[in-house]
């Protein structure tokens, strides 16, 4: 095997979990092997690699008030030997992986554990992001009543990759030291800070992971550190075709049902 399958499921689970108000993953010790966990304030998920098992284990617990994790849950359990496994294996395991912490149960634990903790909700969505686009970007206005006349909604990743990415492109490849780019850089960072998951999601995965690397050079040095993070791991999945689960031999075989 000539590759890291940990680092390579850990970087897929991070710019996931990013998205949903996670941490950057740290190392965490486990006498069972290899471990990282993700955390926001109150919830986390960790990555184990089980050495004596040979299986990578994706499990859940809660924090306490000095940010200690609990016992552990898991979620998800694969057999991998780290020795011959191929990389086909491992994608399988992190098509699984952000299966369980895509789906809706979990996100609901996780938005409902952050809104206990802090006694408030994020509430700022896609469309209240794209009505403030409007200011740096005048023309989007009529764009953006052409597509609720025509399909009565706005279809937010579809208008924000055809109609905000490429004006934000040439924004930052024309004039990356305007007032408009500062604008916009500080746009992005009050948004991922008071934005829902699905803007979160957005405002990474779509319009940041959209950009040339000569634009998000431009953009990044505008951002707020959270922010930096997050998009450091979202880009690195850029270009990356994680394929979709298929029949195959049984090398990396899931072991145990997932629990929601």
């Amino acid at each position: 095997m000539n590759f890291d399958a940990f680092q390579l499921i850990e970087n897929a689970l991070g710019a996931e979990l990013s998205g949903q108000g996670f941490k950057e993953p740290a190392p965490l010790e486990d006498p069972a092997g290899r471990a990282a966990m993700f955390a926001t304030d109150e919830v986390a998920y960790s990555l184990l690699y089980d050495d004596k098992k040979q299986s990578f284990l994706l499990r859940s617990t809660t924090l306490n008030d000095k940010g200690e994790p609990g016992d552990w849950r898991q979620l998800s359990v694969w057999l991998f030997d780290k020795r011959t496994g191929e990389r086909d294996d491992a994608e399988s395991i992190i098509n699984d992986f952000l299966e369980v912490v895509r789906g809706p149960k979990r996100v609901a634990i996780v938005q409902q554990r952050k809104k206990s903790g802090k006694g408030e909700d994020r509430n700022v969505d896609p469309l209240f992001f794209i009505n403030r686009l409007v200011g740096i970007f005048p023309e989007l206005k009529e764009a953006l009543n052409e597509e609720k006349i025509v399909y009565g909604q706005v279809r937010f990743v579809t208008f924000i990759r055809g109609h905000v990415l490429p004006l934000a492109e040439d924004l930052l490849k024309r004039y990356p030291d305007s007032e408009p780019a500062d604008k916009l850089g500080a746009l992005l960072e009050d948004m991922y800070k008071n934005g829902d998951m699905d803007l979160r999601s957005i405002l990474t995965y779509v319009l940041l992971n959209g950009l040339t690397q000569e634009s998000y050079d431009a953009i990044q040095p505008k951002l707020g550190a959270d922010l930096q993070k997050v998009a450091k791991f979202s880009r690195r999945l850029i270009g990356k075709n994680i394929k979709p689960e298929k029949k195959k031999k049984k090398r990396g075989k899931k072991v145990e049902a997932r629990l929601s």
